[in-house]
């Protein structure tokens, strides 16, 4: 009988062990970036959360995304150094993965103006944006993403891209510094030399100096801060 009792605790204690552990919540994500600058409108999400308006400090991990309201900017550093500064009314998902110490990331842009810096990346790192009409791979490079409703624009001020289109024949090339390619909803893919426009676009989308408005009120001063133009 003792021994029918003592069989019948064990396998109690067994049960509860695997129900205690299967009811845990698998440890956070490692943050791979960092929010370090945050203009009006911005907003994120974590996994399966709900958004909230982002604060400076806020650290990112794989599936945080990011979306900007109208003269918004938000600036992220990730872990390697590398710089994002995320346009008005841009929304982009970043995703990460981890394999010992290096670290493979790449962003979706579904929508708006990313101006990008990524530091040359280790042997087995890479760093890749995503939209819906393309993907491009980088490896230590500087320029100007654009996602609009005719598809993606990419100018590369410095460094070279690999990239494929994910639609139509899903063109498959490379530019370098200089130039910009365009890739469209049917799937077209047009590559030259960035033009006067996309330049303005590009140098424009570097900027992220503020001003301040002071307005006076009976409850205190209130403070609007904006982008310079």
């Amino acid at each position: 009988m003792k021994k029918i009792n003592f069989l019948l605790v064990a396998v109690i204690l067994v049960a509860f062990a695997a129900a205690n552990f299967a009811g845990k919540n698998p440890p956070p994500a490692s943050p791979i970036a960092i929010v370090m600058k945050v203009v009006k409108d911005v907003s994120f999400k974590k996994v399966n959360g709900d958004w909230n308006t982002i604060k400076i400090g806020q650290a990112l991990s794989t599936g945080d995304e990011i979306k900007t309201g109208a003269k918004s900017l938000a600036l992220v550093k990730f872990t390697d150094n590398s710089i994002l500064r995320v346009r008005e009314n841009c929304s982009i998902k970043i995703y990460a993965d981890k394999n010992d110490k290096q670290i493979s990331k790449n962003t979706y842009i579904g929508k708006g103006g990313v101006n990008f810096e990524v530091t040359k990346q280790q042997q087995n790192e890479e760093f890749q944006f995503t939209t819906p009409t393309m993907v491009a791979s980088i490896r230590g490079t500087k320029g100007f993403l654009q996602v609009g409703d005719n598809g993606t624009v990419l100018v590369l001020e410095e460094g070279a891209i690999d990239y494929k289109s994910l639609l139509g024949e899903q063109t498959k090339g490379n530019i370098t510094g200089g130039n910009s390619v365009i890739f469209t909803n049917d799937g077209q893919v047009t590559v030259a030399t960035i033009s006067p426009d996309q330049q303005r676009q590009l140098e424009d989308s570097k900027k992220t100096n503020t001003k301040k408005l002071i307005i006076k009120t009976n409850q205190g001063d209130l403070i609007i801060e904006y982008l310079e133009e």
